[in-house]
C-alpha cells in the first residue's frame, strides 16, 4: 500500500497575507438597453413577423409583462389602466394592448407599432395612449422605454397640480431630476401627446394633471424604476408635511452635487445651468415651507 503523504500547511507571514489580499474585481454593469442596427428595420409583413417572433423580442415581451405585474402588485395601476412601451428599431416600438389588466398580461398579448402608431403585429389592438409615448420618443431619442401609470401619491400631486420639491431626497434629484407638470388633455388625444411630448424634453418624469404619471428611461427597467422613484418622493413629502409644516432642502451646494452625479450617470439636467437663486425655488405646497440649508 502506498502511504498518502499529508498536506502540510505553510505558515504565511502577516505581510505576505496582506500582499495577497491586495486585489479587487471590477464587474461591468449589465447592459439592459435594447440595441438595434440603424437603418435595418424589417419592412415587409413577413420580415416583421419573423422579427416579432425572434428570441430577443420574445424576451422583451416577457419583461414587459413582468413590469406590468409589478405595477399592478404595487397598486400603481387599476382595472385596465397604465401602459408600457419599448423602442426596438428606428421605426418600431413594442407596446401593451388596450383594455387589459397590466397584472394579467401574457407575452402573446404584446403589440408592435411603428413610430406613427400603425399596428404592425400582435393579436390584440394596441393601446390608444401609445401616441403619447411615441411623442416622447420622437422628441427624445434617448427615451427607449416609457411607462404610464396611476400611482396613488404621484397621482394625488398631479390632481393637485403640485410638483414635489427638489433638493430634499438624493434618489429623487439624481434619478428623476426636476419632475414636470403637464396640463390636462383627453387621454389618447393628439393634444395629450403634444403636451406630454413637449414637457418630457426637460423632464424624465411628468405629472399629468387629473390623470397620472408618465416616465421615460434608457431601457424598460430604468423607466420602471423612475415610476417607483416618483411615487416614493411624492409619498415621502406628503407624509413629511403631516409630521411638520416645515421641511428642509439640502442647500444649493449639495443640490449641485446631486445634479453632477446625475449628469455623470449620463442623464441630462437643465438645472446645471441655473443660477443659485433659481435652483431651490420650489413651487410647492402653499401651506408648507421649505427651509434651505446653507
Amino acid at each position: 500500500m502506498n502511504a498518502i503523504t499529508p498536506i502540510r500547511s505553510t505558515k504565511k507571514s502577516k505581510k505576505n497575507r496582506e500582499e495577497q489580499s491586495n486585489w479587487k474585481i471590477t464587474p461591468e454593469l449589465p447592459q439592459l438597453e435594447f440595441h438595434w442596427k440603424k437603418g435595418e428595420d424589417p419592412v415587409t409583413r413577413e420580415e416583421v413577423e419573423l422579427f416579432f417572433n425572434s428570441k430577443p423580442i420574445k424576451k422583451l415581451k416577457k419583461e414587459i409583462c413582468s413590469v406590468g405585474l409589478r405595477l399592478w402588485q404595487k397598486g400603481f395601476v387599476d382595472g385596465n389602466g397604465g401602459n408600457i412601451t419599448v423602442r426596438v428599431g428606428d421605426n418600431l416600438v413594442l407596446c401593451t394592448p388596450t383594455l387589459i389588466s397590466k397584472g394579467a398580461m401574457k407575452p402573446k398579448d404584446i403589440c408592435l407599432v411603428d413610430m406613427d402608431g400603425n399596428q404592425k403585429a400582435g393579436i390584440r389592438p394596441r393601446t390608444s395612449e401609445v401616441m403619447t409615448h411615441l411623442a416622447v420618443m420622437k422628441r427624445m431619442p434617448s427615451a427607449k422605454s416609457c411607462v404610464h401609470a396611476h400611482p396613488p401619491h404621484g397621482t394625488a400631486f398631479a390632481i393637485a397640480s403640485i410638483v414635489p420639491p427638489t433638493g430634499v431626497i438624493p434618489e429623487a434629484d439624481i434619478f428623476l431630476g426636476q419632475i414636470g407638470l403637464a396640463k390636462y388633455e383627453t387621454p389618447g388625444s393628439p393634444e395629450n401627446a403634444q403636451v406630454i411630448g413637449e414637457t418630457a424634453i426637460d423632464h424624465q418624469a411628468v405629472l399629468m394633471e387629473n390623470h397620472g404619471v408618465i416616465v421615460w428611461g434608457s431601457h424598460l427597467e430604468d423607466a420602471y424604476w423612475k415610476m417607483e422613484n416618483v411615487e416614493a418622493i411624492c409619498q415621502t413629502v406628503a407624509v413629511a408635511t403631516i409630521v411638520s409644516p416645515e421641511i428642509s432642502a439640502v442647500g444649493v451646494e449639495k443640490a449641485r452635487e446631486m445634479i453632477a452625479i446625475r449628469e455623470k450617470l449620463g442623464m441630462y439636467d437643465k438645472r446645471s445651468k441655473w443660477a443659485d437663486e433659481e435652483l431651490l425655488l420650489n413651487d410647492f405646497y402653499k401651506k408648507a415651507k421649505i427651509i434651505n440649508r446653507r
